[in-house]
């Protein structure tokens, strides 16, 4: 098994072990947004070590983070449910975590790929929209949108772009390995892998 399925089994494992961990998970997707990838191990020693401290990474989102902190057993008692069903997983799991304030479409799908470990799902960041030249508007999703079938059309062409690209973990492994060749602080793209276990585990957090 590649190291980069791996790591992401070994957070999938992890997210899936309670609705804490799937909090855990989703926290620091949200901590993740408008941050460098470099800027992740100190976030992280920082909250492990302090929790939330006012004017931290966390504190513009924290209404989104309080709101899926509030319901994170709903989330995860309907991830599993779902996992267990079998049924149209990755469209259901998907628009699940599309309900969570704060999460649009690649940052649920991010939050999906951590907590499951499916090749379905893929956080399609700025980066990968421009390394492949793919449309911004893929993006797109109006939760207000009353619209049903819309929305599941959305949701189906964003995971239909995944698998076109080759899935989740084939974007992954290549995020992972370009981020580090553009970084001064990562050897390669297995360290950036790695480094996926402590930050949305907490486990073995490194200087």
């Amino acid at each position: 098994m590649c190291t980069y399925r791996q790591d992401m089994l070994v957070v999938a494992h992890y997210g899936q072990s309670s609705p804490d961990a799937l909090y855990r998970i989703a926290l620091f997707a949200h901590g993740t947004v408008q941050q460098s990838t470099e800027n992740l191990t100190n976030i992280g020693k920082q909250y492990d070590e302090k929790g939330f401290i006012e004017g931290d990474t966390f504190s513009w989102r924290m209404d989104y983070i309080n709101h899926f902190s509030e319901n994170r057993k709903y989330y995860y008692d309907n991830m599993m449910k779902i996992l267990r069903s079998k049924k149209n997983v990755a469209d259901r799991i998907l628009e699940l975590f599309l309900e969570a304030d704060g999460l649009g479409l690649a940052k649920a799908s991010f939050v999906a790929l951590l907590a499951t470990g499916m090749k379905a799902f893929a956080c399609l960041d700025s980066n990968l929209m421009k390394w492949y030249g793919l449309d911004p508007k893929i993006t797109d999703y109006n939760k207000k949108c009353k619209n049903k079938a819309l929305l599941k059309k959305k949701r189906q062409d964003y995971l239909a772009v995944v698998k076109l690209l080759g899935g989740g973990i084939k974007l992954f492994k290549e995020w992972c390995i370009k981020i580090a060749e553009k970084s001064k602080k990562f050897t390669d793209g297995i360290e950036v892998s790695n480094l996926h276990v402590p930050w949305f585990t907490g486990s073995a957090i490194t200087a």
